[in-house]
């Protein structure tokens, strides 16, 4: 279901972001840049926490969590699946009562009822998942502007306090995003799976091709530098979320197998006008997406 926009994100807040690297740093500096009254990190490098106090992009900088955490009206955690149930673990008796947690991970799953039981009452989990991002990673490779435009996921639980869900939607708003998207945990992991996954996958096999080879560079131009971007990946993270929605992934891979196949069957038939057709209909549908994004 798509939301409709409200920007009147409360900059009074004290927002406290678990993992400053690409994400994370992106969050702070959006925050930043919309006038948040304070910024806590936590993060287990240290560089990264002095560069981002250094920029004036957070105010407190942790290398663990602790009882400074009481002070966050909104955790925000930018941070692997396991890695945010251990800190969520370990730090739950230090959330203030009222405080809003979310997070950006890809693959949803139980999640979200599995942190639900270890929070105290009165602390509420909105999982969420900007579509944002860039090449690289790290505080160093972050930027406030890549939500600008962007979507944005929330998969709600039936335990969330509309007011809860309504404060992360209208920070995704405030800080650039064009839509606000609320999906169940299953339809989330299925879409994800076709939109995310398997174009990282695809992106990966040209690379991996037989076809490369010390010439492949310089016959390198827009078609291929576009179809393999994101072939430059973080592995062990995309292994992680690869593996956690199996299923699905494996569905759409064959789903794409199946496409192929049926444009190399007419490529051998050299059926001209099924090709034609299937390329006019891809056509139609690439340009339905972009006109989507500019009229919204």
């Amino acid at each position: 279901m798509m939301e409709q926009g409200d920007c009147n994100f409360a900059t009074e807040q004290t927002i406290g972001i678990i993992g400053l690297g690409l994400i994370g740093g992106s969050y702070a500096k959006g925050l930043r840049r919309l006038g948040a009254a304070k910024i806590l990190a936590v993060d287990v490098d240290e560089k990264a926490l002095q560069a981002a106090l250094a920029d004036g992009v957070i105010d407190e900088g942790h290398r663990a969590g602790g009882e400074f955490l009481a002070q966050a009206d909104m955790l925000i955690f930018c941070m692997a699946a396991d890695a945010m149930l251990e800190f969520i673990r370990s730090n739950a008796a230090h959330f203030k009562a009222g405080a809003v947690l979310t997070d950006v991970t890809g693959i949803k799953g139980d999640m979200a009822r599995t942190i639900e039981a270890m929070l105290p009452d009165g602390v509420d989990f909105i999982s969420g998942h900007p579509m944002a991002g860039r090449e690289g990673k790290g505080y160093g490779m972050s930027q406030a502007e890549i939500f600008d435009g962007a979507n944005y996921i929330i998969v709600p639980s039936p335990a969330n306090k509309a007011e809860h869900i309504g404060r992360v939607r209208a920070m995704a708003y405030a800080l650039g995003c064009a839509h606000v998207v609320t999906v169940s945990p299953e339809e989330h992991d299925k879409l994800i799976a076709y939109t995310s996954s398997l174009p990282h996958v695809l992106a990966t096999a040209l690379v991996n091709s037989e076809a490369m080879s010390p010439m492949t560079k310089f016959f390198v131009a827009g078609s291929f530098r576009d179809g393999t971007r994101v072939a430059d990946i973080n592995a062990t993270l995309w292994t992680k979320l690869f593996l956690s929605n199996k299923e699905n992934l494996l569905y759409e891979i064959d789903r794409f197998g199946d496409a192929l196949q049926t444009f190399a069957d007419m490529l051998r038939r050299e059926d001209t006008p099924a090709i034609t057709q299937y390329l006019q209909q891809a056509a139609m549908r690439r340009r339905e997406l972009v006109h989507e994004k500019h009229t919204h």
